[in-house]
């Protein structure tokens, strides 16, 4: 188990809030592990399917980081729904802590 000084603290929020999410060849790597023997262009079809219109070309830039600094949350999500993970699984979230944000005042 990793120690406290390890464990990044999150903020929950609805990926309708984010713009886009950094992308870094450790997550790049971890795509390509969970894609398997599943061709480029096979995830790309399956992506569409999901509304996420994605070239093969730059699916293959994500995975080895060349050019690529962020992703769409839709994009993500589309590739957690097509690989049946979670988006921390995708993400390399594995030691991170969650806390909810304080909105209950927002409705006032």
């Amino acid at each position: 188990m990793a120690s406290q000084e390890q464990i990044e603290e999150v903020v929950m929020l609805p990926l309708t809030e984010v713009g886009s999410i950094r992308w870094t060849k450790e997550r790049g790597q971890k795509m390509r592990s969970l894609r398997g023997d599943m061709p480029l262009v096979t995830l790309s079809k399956k992506l569409a399917e999901y509304d996420v219109d994605m070239s093969r070309q730059y699916l293959n830039r994500m995975e080895t980081f060349t050019e690529v600094k962020s992703a769409s949350p839709e994009l993500v999500t589309g590739l957690c729904k097509v690989f049946g993970c979670t988006l921390a699984e995708l993400l390399c979230l594995t030691e991170t802590k969650i806390v909810q944000l304080g909105v209950d005042k927002c409705n006032l």
